[in-house]
């Protein structure tokens, strides 16, 4: 039952099932129990995203070897919070993903360390690159969040963010969320929502 559910997601995602002895191109997996195990042990709503993630962007360019379903299962999980909240912005940031040449030089550690964390690990910098901030929910560190040089423009923007969340918690939620779930330091997220505050203060006064 399990496999019939898996090939009918992948029909669904217009991915093609090839034979285990053939090479994976674009839009083809031969790694269907890895889909199954997925399927099993994390269930079909996070296949499905997996899914989403790789087949709905440029992504699915590359051949969806196990190991690169396995890495993408696991960013949706440590990436949880994050896709939740912007599910757009994920989407977006795969999209701009050159998973095909990380892929080639992840390849060059092959028999020296595990090509799905290696990859998982390429992929993450390479979105928290893009984002410059963090995508698991966890905080960056104060030492290490100085050495981050963000423009103004992108930290107004996050400030509104926050503003935005801000408004969608319930009442007394707001200093838990951002000193627990937020991914920023307290300290920055403040300075954010200031700078975001001010600046459409400046922009109703011109």
């Amino acid at each position: 039952m399990s496999e019939a559910i898996v090939r009918a997601l992948c029909q669904e995602f217009g991915i093609e099932i090839v034979p285990a002895n053939v090479s994976a191109k674009p839009f083809q997996t031969r790694a269907v129990n890895t889909l199954k195990q997925i399927r099993d042990t994390r269930g079909e709503a996070h296949l499905r995203l997996v899914l989403t993630t790789l087949a709905e962007t440029k992504g699915a360019q590359a051949p969806l070897e196990s190991y690169v379903i396995w890495a993408a299962s696991d960013l949706v999980t440590a990436c949880s919070e994050f896709i939740e909240r912007d599910a757009s912005a994920w989407l977006e940031l795969w999209d701009r993903l050159p998973l095909g040449w990380i892929m080639y030089a992840i390849s060059h550690l092959r028999g020296e360390t595990d090509q799905r964390r290696a990859l998982a690990g390429a992929i993450y910098v390479d979105l928290f690159r893009a984002r410059r901030e963090s995508l698991t929910g966890l905080k960056a560190t104060a030492a290490a969040s100085r050495h981050v040089q963000i423009p103004r423009e992108q930290m107004i923007k996050y400030g509104r963010e926050l503003l935005v969340v801000k408004a969608s918690l319930p009442r007394g939620q707001w200093l838990y969320w951002l000193r627990n779930k937020s991914g920023l330091p307290e300290q920055t997220g403040r300075k954010y929502i200031r700078l975001a505050k001010e600046a459409d203060q400046e922009r109703s006064a011109a």
